[in-house]
């Protein structure tokens, strides 16, 4: 396993190659010198100071770059341009040579120098931010619509429908339809174009695409075709950003919320900590968070006993009532209750965790309501009624009968309430 980071990797083997490169360039302008001297000692002095000006220039970006003045993007353009220098240099050289001359090894020794230069060249460039003119981006990245008006979005989708009909293999341009009808929220078209442009380039990206467009054009159903190509992306690349996101949302819509979260954990995993992503991906989780508690919260509401109106008090050991009062409803309010409509008495510490301690549920018939709260009526985890000193009621009115309050129930909170109180009144006079 290596300790060093990719960055500093990179610097080590560019600083590398560039003494490599140096040793090549001085050992050749060395080698061209000696065999020049050897020549014509008397015509070329001119030419022999040019070169030692040269690589005096090359050691001083050396030194530049490794005191700091210069960083690897300076020091890599300028070293470039003096071997520039140098190689035009030689070939006005050897231009000027009679025919008869000895220089058919020159352009030999220096070919492999012009390749080395550009290996170095192109390492340099990949890492300093010019891939495109190395590696053209994928055809998913490539493709991006201007249209933002109905009117432009039907203007380009007539263009670029011709477009395909005349270039049926040119996946660019069903790829811009498709996004074109997207935008439109044309999703059954879109993700039918989708199927052309995957069978000239399938991309992992154009795939997460198109199970998307395909759950859109159903009503954002996931199952089958949607879900195989999302899986078949996991499968291949498990920590591809887009699939995961996208496989988060698919268990959202299915309300499997820990399955979301699960995904959109390991997605969060792999952006900047300080990004726009991060931050979206941040709220949702905490959405997800907060949706699987509350689907706790409804399994223990569920099945949780169906109380009488009228509770024993013959209750025995832990069981005993730590408090016990009754719901009252207004006359005006009980006409406006739909017959079986659901009554949630439960307990919450007023610190720390903000869940039920204690759940009552019941069916109302008549009113006021009596009910009584203890310890077997916790979610089975600390902390327990009896062991809070007060807690906050509340009382609440569902017609739908589910955990989570809907915007048409009954409810009202009651602070302050000391355990083991008898004769606690909840009137409910609002939503």
């Amino acid at each position: 396993m290596s300790f060093l980071s990719p960055w500093v990797g990179l610097l080590l083997a560019l600083l590398l190659l560039g003494a490599l490169g140096t040793w090549v360039l001085r050992r050749g302008l060395h080698r061209q010198g000696a065999d020049l001297v050897q020549e014509d000692a008397g015509k070329n002095v001119q030419a022999r100071a040019h070169r030692r000006i040269q690589q005096q220039h090359l050691a001083d970006l050396d030194s530049a770059l490794a005191e700091g003045r210069l960083n690897a993007s300076q020091h890599a353009a300028a070293r470039d341009e003096l071997m520039r220098q140098v190689l035009a240099d030689q070939g006005n050289e050897g231009a000027a040579v009679s025919p008869g001359g000895d220089r058919a090894t020159g352009p030999v020794r220096w070919d492999w120098l012009v390749l080395l230069l550009g290996a170095l060249s192109g390492v340099t460039y990949l890492q300093l931010g010019a891939q495109q003119t190395w590696w053209p981006l994928p055809l998913s990245q490539r493709v991006q619509i201007s249209a933002t008006t109905p009117e432009q979005l039907s203007e380009q989708t007539r263009v670029w429908q011709q477009a395909t009909q005349k270039r049926p293999d040119d996946a660019q341009a069903w790829l811009t339809l498709a996004r074109l009808q997207a935008a439109q929220n044309a999703h059954a078209l879109a993700e039918q174009a989708l199927a052309n442009v995957l069978t000239l380039s399938p991309e992992p990206d154009l795939w997460i695409e198109r199970a998307q467009m395909k759950a859109l054009s159903v009503g954002g159903v996931y199952s089958g075709e949607p879900w195989q190509w999302i899986h078949n992306v996991l499968r291949e690349e498990p920590r591809h950003l887009n699939a995961l996101v996208l496989a988060g949302s698919a268990a959202w819509s299915e309300k499997r919320h820990a399955a979301a979260q699960t995904y959109w954990q390991r997605a969060l995993s792999l952006v900047p900590a300080d990004s726009e992503a991060a931050q979206g991906l941040q709220q949702a989780l905490a959405q997800a968070q907060a949706a699987s508690q509350d689907t706790a919260l409804a399994q223990q509401m569920t099945s949780a006993p169906q109380t009488a109106s009228a509770p024993s008090t013959a209750l025995a050991g832990d069981a005993w009532p730590v408090i016990q009062g009754e719901v009252r409803l207004s006359p005006e309010l009980q006409k406006q209750i739909a017959t079986g409509s659901t009554l949630f008495v439960y307990a919450m510490a007023e610190e720390g965790l903000r869940r039920p301690v204690a759940i009552w549920r019941g069916t109302p018939t008549s009113w006021p309501v009596r009910f009584a709260l203890n310890d077997s009526m916790g979610m089975g985890a600390p902390p327990v009624l009896s062991s809070l000193a007060q807690v906050r009621l509340v009382a609440r009115i569902s017609k739908t009968g589910l955990a989570q309050k809907q915007a048409d129930d009954f409810q009202v909170e009651l602070p302050g309430v000391k355990t083991g109180v008898q004769g606690v009144v909840l009137d409910i006079t609002r939503r």
